[in-house]
């Protein structure tokens, strides 16, 4: 069990696509997010795995739910049994889920724990990059009161964009109509993705060919970055199942913005691979105060 010198403690969900490393060197917890087939539920990372979705997908059409109140209720006795007083709540957005409606609940009035709720606007490593720079700032010593301060200036300072290989599953899930899924298959069209200011996704762009991505999220994330020249800030690769191309990614993004702190890498969670299918790339960046 991760113990810290910090009173505060964050918890996310499996839609962040961190790394293990980080859950276990920072003040991070990690909620599962429920998928289900057509006669089972599974907690994300724990009963099933991205590479079981990945094989399965193709002939069976799964769902995402809200994750388990006793899940809720375990992570958070989790965090208590650890010492933490205070936990900050980032997970996938409120446009998306009502996983922080549920979460906003169950803080009312919770025993022993100071627990309070943001909207993340993001997914994926978006929320992941959250997550870890508070966690990183509270392990450091940073008050609760001023990281209450830091989180939305954060959130602000996120972007992240996700070219996806197919509409198919968007299709499945209801997210697009099937029309438009099949003439973006016709057509060879592989959209852009994104988050608008209140969370909600949004098409950055539409391409023709997989071999127009790479630089698109590029040209996506320095157009963004151009935005705040000379701000620090992190670059954010994810890959479903295509490692090699987020590696080349990576390279070129790191070429174009050789001033940038770190870079931090994700692959994608089960949940998400559920709405987005395989093979989708995503590259963001997430701007740090620079009074920090």
């Amino acid at each position: 069990m991760h113990k810290s010198t910090s009173s505060v403690a964050i918890l996310t969900d499996s839609n962040c696509d961190l790394p293990q490393e980080y859950f276990d060197r920072y003040p991070l917890f990690k909620l599962p997010l429920i998928i289900n087939d057509a006669t089972r539920s599974y907690r994300d990372e724990i009963e099933i795995t991205v590479e079981e979705v990945h094989a399965r997908q193709k002939d069976e059409t799964f769902k995402t739910s809200l994750p388990r109140m006793d899940d809720i209720e375990s992570a958070l006795a989790k965090i208590k049994a650890a010492g933490y007083k205070k936990v900050i709540v980032l997970i996938l957005s409120d446009a998306l889920s009502s996983a922080s409606n549920l979460l906003r609940l169950t803080a009312q009035g919770y025993d022993g724990l100071d627990i309070r709720v943001f909207n993340s606007k993001s997914g994926s490593v978006g929320v992941g990059a959250l997550a870890l720079r508070t966690a990183m700032y509270a392990a450091a010593g940073m008050p609760f009161s001023e990281l209450l301060d830091l989180v939305p200036r954060l959130i602000a300072g996120n972007k992240v964009f996700f070219a996806i290989n197919t509409m198919e599953y968007l299709q499945r899930g209801g997210r697009i109509g099937r029309a438009t899924a099949v003439m973006g298959g016709l057509l060879d069209i592989k959209p852009i993705l994104t988050f608008d200011a209140d969370g909600v996704i949004s098409t950055a762009a539409k391409i023709r060919g997989r071999k127009a991505i790479h630089a698109n999220l590029v040209k996506l994330v320095t157009e963004y970055a151009a935005q705040r020249p000379g701000c620090p800030c992190d670059l954010l690769v994810c890959d479903g199942g295509a490692p090699e191309e987020a590696d080349a990614l990576e390279a070129a993004l790191k070429e174009a913005l050789p001033n940038v702190r770190s870079v931090l890498r994700g692959t994608l969670s089960a949940t998400l691979t559920v709405h987005l299918g395989p093979y989708m790339l995503g590259a963001g960046i997430q701007f740090l105060p620079e009074d920090q």
